[in-house]
């Protein structure tokens, strides 16, 4: 009679800490509102929730990584709207200077405000963003040019590092971001002299022109930078294109990130009708198995007293 009862006891203790389990599994998924917390809890499910997982942390980071281009873009976008200013403000000066009724004295004066021009070229040159030199290519810790009255184009350039930095889109496509000072506003010939478009030899020449009286080399001087205006102006044109790509690129993350979500809700979130149904079930087949379990324990008693 006592291993018998002995066994039915141990079984039902068995089935009451396996309800007693369930009950707490049950609860936790309810309270977090997550259904699988561990790999038991759904085997075939864990490898989809990692890679869902692992997807959405990648979009969190090319979202960030837009998001700081993005700044970048922008600032780069209006430092050459300036830039084409003062390309402009030089036409100007270069219009009334080529005047045959201009004076020496009047042309050394304009020459002052080439300077003046040329000073603030070469600080937008500099522009930075967060620390970073935005058009020194890959070694954005130094500025790309510095003012050099001893150069023939009036500037020295620091850096000669390309700009190869690519920005990655949700899809897999990649793209340029950013250009140099030295595609910018001095481009160069294959003898390294400089080409047509380039800014800051147009502004030396014209200085040097103003300054010297030089009416030929002031009318030279202004045909240069009217390239130099047509040749920025192109270059602001780029970044107006990335400034649309990061736009698309982070509408595009922006959907893909709602996708992935809701893929990991459906993988792992808890169906809350559903488990608080079986809560229920599994609390009323907690009581019974207790109620069982106390009707043993009272037979075990009266067979002991018997004996």
């Amino acid at each position: 009679m006592f291993p018998i009862t002995s066994g039915a006891t141990q079984q039902y203790l068995a089935d009451l800490d396996r309800t007693e389990s369930q009950l707490q599994q049950a609860t936790s998924q309810i309270s977090s509102g997550i259904a699988v917390q561990q790999p038991s809890d759904d085997p075939a499910a864990i490898s989809e929730i990692l890679q869902t997982e692992t997807a959405l942390a990648n979009n969190k980071q090319i979202q960030s990584n837009l998001g700081n281009v993005t700044a970048e873009v922008n600032t780069a976008d209006t430092a050459l709207q300036s830039a084409i200013q003062e390309v402009n403000d030089a036409i100007t000066l270069a219009t009334e200077g080529s005047s045959s009724t201009q004076t020496a004295g009047g042309r050394a004066a304009l020459a002052q405000q080439v300077s003046g021009i040329q000073q603030a070229l070469v600080g937008i040159a500099q522009t930075q963003v967060n620390g970073r030199y935005i058009f020194s290519g890959d070694q954005d810790t130094q500025a790309p040019y510095q003012l050099d009255a001893t150069q023939p184009e009036g500037v020295q350039q620091l850096v000669t590092s390309p700009s190869t930095r690519m920005i990655q889109s949700i899809d897999g496509t990649s793209f340029a971001v950013a250009l140099t000072a030295q595609q910018i506003f001095d481009p160069q010939n294959a003898d390294s002299t400089p080409a047509t478009g380039n800014t800051f030899a147009a502004i030396q020449n014209l200085m040097t022109a103003l300054t010297n009286n030089d009416t030929a080399g002031i009318s030279s001087a202004l045909d240069s930078l009217q390239s130099a205006s047509s040749y920025v102006n192109n270059q602001l044109q780029f970044y107006g294109e990335v400034e649309n790509r990061v736009t698309e690129a982070t509408d595009l993350a922006t959907k893909f990130q709602t996708q992935e979500t809701t893929e990991l809700s459906n993988l792992q979130d808890t169906d809350i009708p559903a488990t608080a149904t079986e809560l229920s079930q599994l609390q009323v087949q907690q009581q019974a198995s207790m109620s069982v379990e106390s009707n043993l324990e009272q037979m075990k008693n009266l067979f002991s007293y018997l004996a």
